[in-house]
């Protein structure tokens, strides 16, 4: 999907001036993020500070607010919050290394798509289970099988050396 004009950005131009851009972005405008499962109601608030290292353009990425994601244990929505920080500096291409302390994002610098950078650093703030806080916000259906997983008798443990001993003071007599 190639991103929108408004949505390319100069970094170049920006970190020569140490420009700050900020945007709320909703799940309808993140569609890797809706492809990873978002829902509506996702809103996240992102602020990206651009700057020099080493005549490179670099971006500090910071975002926070709450994606609303499918609960793994009820399948109801959950809100899970999200709030990180990354340093990256644009690189031409995979071989070009990043200095110490940045992560690498490839792309064309006078070009730069600001929402690719915001959803990149949501979906590394993303829990990878994710699940209400309290087993009691999933309902009925999952406070049941909680009871039920609990109240389960416990199986009986294998144990293939336990009469090993028997077997040793057999052979010596």
């Amino acid at each position: 999907m190639s991103a929108a004009r408004s949505d390319l950005v100069n970094a170049v131009e920006l970190a020569g001036r140490s420009a700050t851009l900020e945007r709320e972005l909703e799940r309808t405008k993140l569609p890797r993020l809706a492809e990873a499962g978002a829902l509506d109601g996702t809103v996240v608030h992102a602020r990206l500070t651009f700057g020099l290292f080493e005549a490179r353009p670099t971006v500090e990425v910071s975002v926070a607010g709450r994606v609303m994601l499918p609960c793994q244990r009820c399948l109801r929505p959950c809100a899970c919050e999200v709030d990180d920080t990354s340093q990256v500096v644009v690189v031409a291409d995979d071989a070009e290394e990043a200095p110490g302390g940045f992560d690498p994002v490839v792309g064309d610098a006078e070009h730069l798509s600001v929402t690719e950078l915001i959803e990149e650093q949501i979906l590394l703030g993303m829990p990878l289970v994710p699940m209400h806080e309290d087993a009691a916000e999933c309902g009925e259906s999952a406070a049941d099988e909680h009871i039920v997983a609990a109240g389960a008798p416990a199986e009986e443990k294998q144990r293939p050396f336990a009469n090993l001993r028997e077997l040793l003071d057999k052979g010596e007599r």
